[in-house]
């Protein structure tokens, strides 16, 4: 019996290095069409749709769901993701303790769910793919070998999501990221209850929402983002540079000092999809307003996803009203980002602050309150741009407000009240603003700055508008979506004759 155990032992130890791992190999499903196997070292996912559908890999818990390589107590060191698959669900490799990397063999994952990770302390290394939008709450909890992370464009990281990843020494987020609370925070205890002790390694990049005076409120020290600011400017590119109209901006010879242009651009919303393109709409309609319009800089306000406070009271209130002898001067107000329809309300509109979630649109702005306020400044004119549209869709027909996605309501029509005041809107009813991708603009705001453009400015408001109407209604239908989108302007009472002769 003893020679045969020796001799059995030798057998094994003797076989080639392919064949040992297959005597280990124990395989089966873990989702719909997602099949996984495991070799000794390394757990293959593969999408074993014979459609070749997109699938996911299942929820687990770490209690009665669990996942199956977990239940067999497999040794995984190494996790491979194939192609196709677009989620890893909940708790899928929590606790994994061995598990020291996990590669993509393609840009398809969309999602990792809530805990997928939670737990694997020797995971050293994770490279998420540029398509990842989703990572939710403690999916890399105490993932305490981590020591660096970079998150993707327009990606939702959700609370605590890398909450006690006590040795991250480098986090680097696009411009675009979208953070929750306490993402990078570590969980401490101090006389027996939790506190949050605060990130304060290399930041390499951030947002332009997140700074010293907010840091804690995502996970960091006020001192890493001081680090990152000092003496140069953020790492941030919001400029795509994908269009003529951002290259070539002609030089106006007239000076308008007595207008003023307040310029809104909301991109990234901490509760609902985000606009793309907005913040660089607004950036490159501030350029022509100050080249080709000849608006002095001082007199043109830009602000990036803004608050509810900040429109209202930093610049409504805090600027624009104390600008004075109004009725002698020129206000330009253009809004990039959403609108949003109170379903419980009669459709009432709003544009949609990005601190406001789309399911309490009552607490955002209301379009009739905003241009009411927009008339008792009473300026001797004021022309308003709006690339948004009220029916509760962005630009990439992804839904605002919770239960409605991809569902277009027809917002109830805003009153302007009184003043000389002129709207130009992106759309109407319950069509959608779309975006541009091949211009990197709005739809709406490249045939805007394209006729700036073309006319130096120099263009009456009748003229512009005919040229909106006809050229987004033309190009919208060709567009992606295949929707049509028709522009309107619409003028005050006290300018209902006069409104076309006007212009900047």
């Amino acid at each position: 019996m003893k020679k045969y155990l020796v001799t059995t032992l030798m057998f094994l130890l003797c076989l080639p290095a392919g064949w040992a791992q297959s005597i280990y190999k124990t395989e089966g499903t873990c989702g719909k069409d997602t099949k996984w196997s495991f070799d000794g070292v390394t757990l293959t996912i593969v999408n074993n749709s014979k459609e070749g559908a997109y699938v996911s890999i299942a929820d687990y818990d770490t209690k009665h769901q669990i996942a199956p390589w977990a239940k067999k107590k497999l040794d995984v060191k190494k996790v491979q993701i194939g192609s196709g698959i677009v989620r890893i669900g909940s708790c899928a490799f929590a606790g994994m303790e061995s598990l020291q990397e996990v590669v993509f063999f393609s840009n398809d994952l969309v999602q990792i769910g809530w805990g997928a990770f939670l737990g694997c302390s020797r995971l050293r290394n994770i490279s998420l793919p540029i398509s990842l939008r989703s990572i939710e709450t403690i999916a890399f909890a105490r993932c305490t070998s981590l020591n660096s992370v970079k998150i993707p464009d327009q990606c939702r990281v959700a609370d605590q999501a890398y909450v006690s990843c006590t040795n991250m020494k480098s986090v680097e987020l696009s411009p675009t990221a979208i953070l929750g609370h306490h993402v990078f925070a570590s969980e401490v205890t101090i006389d027996g209850r939790a506190r949050h002790a605060l990130y304060s390694g290399e930041v390499r990049r951030l947002p332009s929402y997140i700074n010293a005076g907010n840091a804690a409120e995502y996970g960091f020290a006020p001192v890493a983002i001081e680090k990152l600011t000092a003496g140069r400017v953020l790492d941030i590119d919001y400029d795509y540079m994908t269009s003529g109209v951002d290259s070539i901006i002609p030089q106006g010879y007239r000076a308008r000092n007595n207008t003023y242009a307040l310029i809104i651009g909301n991109q990234n919303y901490r509760f609902v999809s985000d606009v793309p393109y907005a913040i660089h709409d607004a950036r490159v309609f501030a350029e022509y307003c100050q080249k080709t319009l000849g608006i002095p800089a001082q007199n043109i306000h830009v602000t990036e996803d803004a608050t509810k406070q900040m429109i209202l009271e930093e610049e409504l209130e805090d600027w624009v009203q104390t600008i004075p002898d109004r009725e002698g001067k020129n206000l330009i107000v253009y809004y990039a980002g959403h609108g949003v329809p109170d379903v419980k309300n009669k459709n009432k509109a709003y544009i949609l602050p990005t601190d406001v979630r789309g399911t309490s649109p009552q607490r955002g702005i209301a379009l009739d309150a905003f241009y009411a306020r927009l008339g008792d400044l009473a300026f001797h004119q004021t022309s308003v741009f709006l690339d948004a549209c009220f029916s509760g869709v962005n630009r990439e027909n992804e839904g605002v407000t919770d239960g409605l996605r991809g569902v277009e309501i027809e917002a109830e029509d805003a009153a302007l009240g009184g003043g000389n005041v002129v709207v130009f809107s992106a759309a109407q009813g319950n069509e959608t603003a779309q975006g541009y991708p091949e211009q990197g603009h709005g739809l709406f705001t490249y045939f805007l700055l394209k006729e700036m453009q073309d006319t130096g400015g120099t263009v009456t408001f009748g003229q512009l508008s005919d040229h909106l109407h006809r050229n987004v209604s033309n190009r919208a239908p060709q567009l992606k979506m295949r929707k049509s989108q028709t522009p309107a302007t619409n003028p005050s009472d006290k300018i209902a004759d006069t409104w076309r002769n006007l212009s900047f």
